[in-house]
């Protein structure tokens, strides 16, 4: 009996020294001015693996099971396909004149990919890669997000001001709203209830009624906000401000900027990570990831990444 008990010590330990350590979950993390894309495993906080991918590579989506992530190539006008898994660029397919924003489909069955330059989001297959359709919105679509029930998806134009709201089933624009200055990153509540714009030009992040698209609040932020984050349990979102190098933190309750961080240089993509306990935060000029404790609002870690890490989108797979 003891004997046969050592054994099984022996061959657990063997398992844990020497068998792959895998990540619960990764974050795809695009770093524009090295055309690359940094993995790190968030259970460690390390980056395990750098991928080469498109020219600028700006936005990202990651399906909810992990299994594929999509990024978008503004410059080689294409986006790159990394499998969850072996941690490779498997596919590269051409998608327009200036694909930016990217937002996966509830049912990890669509890509969704906003063109800069053509006013327009183009619908491909997630599987096949194949182009599906494409919806004329407004001027200059960045962000894109999928509510959560599947029905619709929305887009920031930024040069119109405005939000377009795309239904899922005829692939149609159904409404615009008009919101703050430009536009740029969008997130949804986790409920879906409330959509959140940052207005680059207004310093300002608008919320918006998902039921009636009337206009809740435009709440005052930092220098020139770029993208939003949304903690698991909606009690609070969190802005990154580009010019001034902080976090907006904002109590959903009343709608108020409860406090400003200092972040570092030049924040732009932030995500809540799934568990709920920490907010990672991409700082193109600092070439970083900074992981924040979500309760305490402190540090956690920096991760050395490669030059313009920018992360738009969902970069962790279940994030918000």
């Amino acid at each position: 009996m003891g004997n046969k008990l050592c054994r099984h010590v022996v061959t657990w330990l063997a398992l844990c020294l020497f068998s792959p350590i895998y990540a619960a979950p990764y974050a795809f993390i695009t770093n524009q001015g090295a055309n690359s894309v940094s993995v790190i495993d968030t259970q460690i906080n390390e980056v395990v693996k750098t991928l080469h991918v498109g020219d600028k590579p700006a936005g990202v989506a990651v399906t909810s099971d992990g299994k594929r992530c999509f990024i978008s190539n503004p410059e080689s006008k294409t986006i790159s396909v990394i499998d969850g898994k072996s941690l490779d660029v498997i596919a590269e397919f051409a998608a327009g004149d200036g694909p930016l924003g990217i937002a996966i489909g509830a049912a990890n069955k669509r890509l969704y990919v906003a063109d800069w330059y053509e006013d327009l989001v183009r619908v491909y297959d997630v599987h096949d890669y194949q182009l599906l359709a494409e919806i004329d919105v407004g001027e200059s679509p960045s962000g894109v997000v999928v509510h959560p029930n599947g029905k619709q998806v929305f887009t920031a134009d930024r040069d119109s001001n405005a939000i377009s709201v795309i239904d899922t089933d005829s692939l149609n624009v159904i409404q615009q709203v008009q919101v703050g200055e430009r536009p740029f990153g969008l997130a949804l509540s986790r409920s879906g209830a409330y959509l959140f714009t940052a207005n680059v030009a207004s310093d300002s992040v608008t919320v918006v009624d998902t039921n009636t698209f009337d206009i809740i609040d435009n709440i005052p932020v930092g220098d020139t906000p770029y993208a939003i984050a949304v903690l698991q349990d909606d009690s609070k979102i969190f802005v990154t401000n580009q010019h001034d190098d902080t976090i907006s933190v904002i109590e959903t309750q009343t709608w108020q900027e409860i406090m400003r961080l200092d972040i570092g240089g030049f924040p732009e993509g932030i995500l809540a990570h799934p568990d709920g306990k920490h907010i990672y935060v991409a700082n193109w000029f600092d070439n970083e990831v900074v992981v924040l404790n979500a309760m305490s609002l402190k540090v956690i870690t920096r991760i050395p990444t490669q030059e313009g890490s920018r992360a738009f989108g969902i970069f962790i797979p279940g994030g918000s």
